[in-house]
């Protein structure tokens, strides 16, 4: 059986794993389909090898084919000849063809027994999941619906090496081989996971929070790709893939779920053609219960509540075979008591889902992405042009000191010795404020190769990103410990003498703008043999504003500008071995860059104003197999990072002083499995794990966070170590 390397294009994609239940030609036939209209092949090619073709809701007049030869499979060469079209083939149940549109094949199962191809855009293009050396995964949008994936933090669970989490309850952070966001109080940093939608790089972890809904599929791609995707990157990348507008069908539906705790969950769908070349398409979702915590300080007040509301509106447009374009828009909303976070003197119950804190506490964000999206087939290449515009808006009100306590309480502790221990003091009630602010603006544009190349693809492309950050703390503490309810107004053009439960005041302005040009190829050496290589070059560039301690609210007086630029090359060299139809091999060695940012500590001992941009070395080596007739996948895969600059957070001398530095060297290591299949015709089964360490191997001095927690309070205690 021919056997080709690679899979160029969709339609040989899915026809990769039809092709092994396929008995109705003998391997040594070869097939061959001459050019001309659709309806006049499908004529000539049912006369020819007296095979029933049927077309499946899908007009094929003005439909031209490509004169194609060589192939065993009469399936194979069908799709080589529809290649430059948007139809593609597929046998039925009962052995006819069935010819009808492309789409992208998400299930991993089919009922047949067998394990289907998986179609992922990761390297954008469209490839098999199987043929492709990089460990991605990818889970289809009935996956998601089977295991009651709401967003992206359910995913933590279903993909090896994948933590999605929080910080302090409300700022989300994601994280990939241990690879993450690991500075997320500092809104100047980057995070290390390329996060999008629909293509569109999301400039905020914020849109972690929105609804999974009427997806079509999420692929996750581990590791710094080095080409396709630039700064933020160096953890790996995820895409989600939301279902476009149906130009064939009028449909809908609404979908309602209750449960305890005041559980309700309504989502909606609606697909309305409007004319023939013109299609919209309408979801959204709501999600809310009354918390799983109980603040008991507070009457009726619960927290770790849900109240998101997400609305997503598509409006597509196809004057023609190659040309759609799709107009979204996406709002999300959340509005909420809180994270219950409770404190080590927060001792009145045990149960940990009940606190006492004294101060209403709320999380709010709003977030919108309006984009626009065109693909262009030419015969010269795809064209794919992405344009976005991204807002968000988070309010947020702590409880610092996360209990009731008042200076008119005695402290929690006995004082033993000196004072010298968080709690030998009274606690003094302490509320933290933080309102941030983000406008981002996005542009990109590819060139794909042409789909007829079988031995040579190649992408180009460019990126651009804009971002504007305003963030404000402000911080108020019973100062003088008079146990008298906190006062939050800031007025007067000395604020602090106006006001002594003022404590901390801080505005900051940050932009950061990047751009870059890439190009990535993928070369069949031999029928067995393939190489990728890619190169990229990014700059990046930043210009902040950072307040002092006594930033007032007209941002005077500032006390510094911190800027940095950087021009970096990262690149990709990857090598796949196909040892025989079913199993594949690869090695890969790339680079990754996470930008640099700025710190607002005065204490420059431990963060310098501004810090150095993260840089990592990747190796990895894995093995893709689909054994057993495609009823048994095993893919198995090792990695190595070595780390330069390694960015992490920790505490100065002094209130307030805390940051982010860089640590010389670091290396992060581990193993990964993905297996599923087949016990019976009926039984499935799916299994992933992962395995990893990770190691300082040059380190640098830093102050023990916990020792800043104990100033928090007034304590002066300083260990360095």
């Amino acid at each position: 059986m021919k056997k080709k390397f690679r899979s160029k294009r969709l339609l040989s994609s899915i026809v990769s794993g039809l092709m092994l239940l396929s008995q109705a030609n003998a391997a040594e036939n070869e097939y061959e389909i001459e050019a001309g209209s659709l309806a006049n092949v499908i004529g000539q090619v049912s006369e020819t090898y007296q095979q029933i073709i049927i077309t499946d809701n899908v007009s094929i007049e003005g439909i031209e084919v490509q004169s194609v030869s060589g192939y065993s499979s009469l399936l194979e060469a069908l799709n080589a000849a529809l290649a430059e079209s948007s139809l593609y083939a597929r046998r039925d149940d009962n052995g006819a063809i069935i010819i009808g549109k492309k789409k992208l094949t998400t299930s991993s199962f089919q009922s047949n027994g067998t394990i289907e191809n998986i179609v992922v855009t990761a390297q954008k293009s469209i490839k098999n999941l199987q043929e492709m050396g990089s460990s991605i995964s990818v889970l289809g949008g009935e996956e998601l619906s089977k295991n009651n994936i709401n967003n992206a933090f359910d995913l933590s669970d279903r993909l090896p090496s994948l933590v999605v989490s929080s910080v302090q309850g409300y700022r989300p952070t994601v994280s990939i081989r241990g690879v993450g966001n690991e500075i997320p109080d500092n809104a100047g940093t980057k995070q290390a996971v390329a996060y999008h939608i629909d293509g569109v790089f999301m400039a905020n972890d914020y849109a972690l929070l929105s609804d999974l809904f009427d997806v079509e599929q999420i692929e996750l791609t581990r590791g710094p790709d080095g080409t396709l995707y630039g700064n933020s990157s160096t953890g790996g990348a995820i895409n989600v893939i939301t279902n476009r507008p149906d130009h064939n069908d009028n449909f809908g539906f609404v979908e309602a779920a209750i449960g305890n705790y005041e559980q309700r969950e309504l989502k909606a769908l609606l697909n309305a053609p409007l004319s023939e070349t013109i299609a919209l398409r309408i979801a959204g979702s709501k999600r809310e219960n009354k918390g799983y915590a109980e603040n008991r300080a507070l009457d009726n007040y619960r927290m770790d509540d849900t109240d998101n509301q997400t609305l997503r509106a598509q409006l597509g447009w196809s004057p023609n075979e190659d040309v759609n374009i799709v107009l979204s828009h996406i709002d999300f909303s959340s509005d909420t008591n809180g994270p219950a976070l409770k404190g080590g003197f927060d001792n009145k119950s045990d149960d940990p889902r009940v606190v006492y804190h004294d101060t209403p506490e709320f999380f709010k964000l709003d977030n919108s992405l309006t984009s626009i999206r065109l693909d262009w087939d030419t015969s010269f290449a795809t064209v794919n042009t992405i344009v976005s515009k991204q807002k968000y808006d988070m309010r947020r009100r702590l409880d610092f000191d996360r209990s009731d306590l008042t200076a008119n309480d005695p402290a929690p502790l006995a004082l033993e010795g000196e004072l010298d221990l968080l709690g030998e003091a009274p606690i003094p009630q302490f509320i933290g404020n933080l309102h941030q602010t983000d406008n981002s603006y996005t542009a990109e544009i590819n060139l794909i190769s042409p789909k007829n190349d079988d031995k040579f693809e190649w992408v180009v492309g460019a990126f651009w990103l804009d971002t504007e950050i305003f963030s404000r703390t402000s911080n108020f503490v019973d100062a003088d410990r008079d146990g008298d309810p906190i006062s939050m107004i800031i007025a007067g053009p000395n604020v602090f003498a106006n006001n002594s439960d003022i404590d901390f005041i801080n505005s900051d302005n940050r932009n950061f703008n990047s751009y870059a040009v890439f190009g990535q190829t993928s070369y069949a050496i031999s029928p067995t043999l393939g190489l990728v290589t890619g190169l990229r070059y990014t700059n990046n560039k930043f210009e902040d504003e950072r307040c002092s301690l006594n930033c007032v609210p007209n941002r005077s007086p500032i006390t510094s500008t911190p800027a940095n630029e950087t021009d970096n090359i990262t690149g990709k060299l990857a090598i796949e071995y196909l040892i025989n139809e079913d199993i594949m091999t690869f090695a890969s060695i790339a680079n990754g860059i996470k930008p640099a940012g700025s710190n607002s500590s005065t204490d420059l001992r431990f963060f310098p104003e501004v810090f150095e941009q993260e840089e990592v070395i990747a190796y990895e080596v894995g093995i893709k197999s689909d054994l057993f007739d495609s009823r048994l996948r095993f893919n198995v895969g090792a990695f190595y990072y070595d780390y330069s600059d390694y960015l992490f957070e920790s505490s100065g001398i002094g209130r307030f002083n805390s940051g982010a530095s860089n640590l010389p060297k670091a290396e992060i290591y581990g193993l990964e499995l993905e297996t599923g299949g087949y016990l019976t015709e009926s039984l499935t089964f799916d299994l992933s794990a992962s395995l990893m360490g990770s190691e300082i191997t040059e380190g640098r001095d830093a102050i023990d966070r916990a020792v800043a927690e104990n100033q928090s309070v007034g304590l002066i205690i300083v260990s360095v170590r």
